[in-house]
């Protein structure tokens, strides 16, 4: 086939997957080699050859030599050629599924249960040869290594009667034994470290007579009554009381708490709590990270009637700082809509709609004809009860909410686990992105591109 075109051209496989009629006009001067030529291509396009195209142009040398071990339809070349944004998209795709089944026929073919290094130098060399396959983070693949083994656990799951699955699974079938799941990991993990952090603290502290620290929450309690409060004043009791606030925050409700350490409703106490427990700057990473993501966090965002009141509010505004803090804040309150969860739970225009809400939840007061942009001020409730009454901007906000479930402890609600996940690993850096779902991955993935 290759004769029919100047060598000059470069036609090669992938080239082919994607010929149209159009262009062999160009090409081939004579009709009825041009008539022949569209025969055999739709042959080749429609059949189970489409090897023989990878295999011919390895052999004119028109493509990479490790490009020959790659078996992929012309559907999935032509996209790969045209670097479909759908190849690398968070949600399921026909080119995403077509990719991960090629994948697998490739490395099925020597086994079901492929070791990880299998994996990584299948995707190493792929990701070499495909550059626009190489995502944004990790390894460069980390979320299709997890497709591809997701992809053989459920092809592997009917075969009750191959022979190399059911050695595999007589081997490993042993009660009790296997990897925990994620979430048991993390539970762990997190109920070790905080042990070792409240023990840390307990036997690092001066120890203190309970007169002593008894007058020193009533110190901190009239000090925050101050229209002024000092804040390094405050900062150093704080310090001096982690051992017993802690404690008490572990076995009281949400009402004594504030009442015990009122300083926790000021925003600067709050944020210092969660930096002195997780060793980072929650505000700065809202104001510099989520930044940079919200303009593609904007325009992955579901269309509600809530979301276009925020964009046409953006739209009205000039360019400069003012805008950039209104896409901030509208990328906050559209990120629940990228993992399809319940943003009731992460804030509310209406107080009316707190009643039911028993995490923490942003509150906007006063939003003029019902756009969210547009609110007078910003409160942040937990259990009922105000934790933090005037927020300067929704970003503050966030951090604040977003501080409350680690300094009072408190679990994500399952409506919005996603969200406050996506956060915690990819904004402000706390998790470990091993034990992180691939939904969460292939969303940064595409707000990275």
């Amino acid at each position: 086939m290759c004769s029919y075109f100047p060598l000059e051209h470069e036609i090669d496989g992938a080239t082919l997957g994607v010929f149209t009629e159009r262009m062999a006009e160009r090409l081939i001067p004579i009709i009825k080699k041009q008539v022949m030529f569209i025969s055999l291509l739709d042959k080749l396009k429609a059949g189970e050859s489409h090897k023989s195209l990878i295999e011919y142009t390895h052999g004119c040398g028109s493509k990479t030599q490790g490009s020959s071990h790659f078996a992929f339809p012309p559907l999935l070349l032509a996209a790969l050629e045209r670097r479909d944004p759908e190849l690398k998209s968070s949600k399921k795709s026909k080119i995403r599924t077509l990719l991960l089944q090629a994948l697998f026929d490739q490395l099925s073919s020597k086994t079901l249960y492929p070791s990880h290094n299998q994996y990584v130098q299948l995707l190493s060399s792929l990701i070499t040869i495909y550059p626009c396959l190489r995502e944004n983070f990790g390894s460069g693949f980390d979320a299709l290594h997890e497709s591809l083994k997701n992809k053989f656990k459920k092809e592997r799951r009917p075969l009750i009667s191959d022979d190399e699955v059911l050695r595999m699974r007589t081997k490993f079938a042993i009660p009790g034994s296997g990897r925990k799941r994620t979430s048991e990991v993390v539970q762990l993990q997190f109920k070790a470290g905080r042990r070792l952090a409240v023990n840390g603290a307990v036997a690092t502290e001066v120890c203190m007579e309970e007169r002593n620290i008894t007058e020193i929450v009533k110190t901190m309690a009239e000090e925050v009554k101050k229209v002024r409060p000092d804040m390094l004043f405050l900062q150093e009791q704080m310090t001096k009381t982690r051992g017993y606030r802690r404690t008490y925050i572990s076995s009281h409700s949400t009402r004594e708490i504030l009442m015990e350490f009122p300083c926790l409703k000021l925003p600067e106490i709050l944020l210092l709590e969660m930096k002195d427990l997780q060793h980072i700057d929650i505000d700065k990473q809202v104001t510099t990270v989520l930044s940079k993501m919200a303009p593609m966090i904007l325009l992955r965002a579901s269309r509600t009637a809530v979301i276009k009141r925020c964009l046409e509010t953006i739209e009205d505004c000039q360019e400069g700082p003012v805008k950039k803090g209104l896409q901030l804040e509208a990328a906050i309150l559209c990120l629940p809509s990228l993992f399809s969860e319940d943003s009731s739970l992460l804030f509310t225009a209406e107080e009316s709609d707190t009643l039911d809400i028993v995490t923490p939840q942003i509150i906007l007061s006063g939003c003029k004809e019902g756009v969210p942009l547009q609110y007078s001020l910003v409160k942040v409730t937990m259990d009922k009860e105000i934790m933090v009454d005037d927020c300067t901007d929704v970003s503050l906000a966030l951090g604040v909410l977003f501080s409350t479930y680690f300094v009072f402890g408190v679990e994500y609600p399952k409506g919005l686990k996603k969200t406050l996940t996506f956060l915690e690993a990819f904004v402000f850096k706390m998790k470990e992105e091993r034990f992180l779902p691939i939904t969460l991955k292939r969303v940064f993935n595409s707000l990275c591109e």
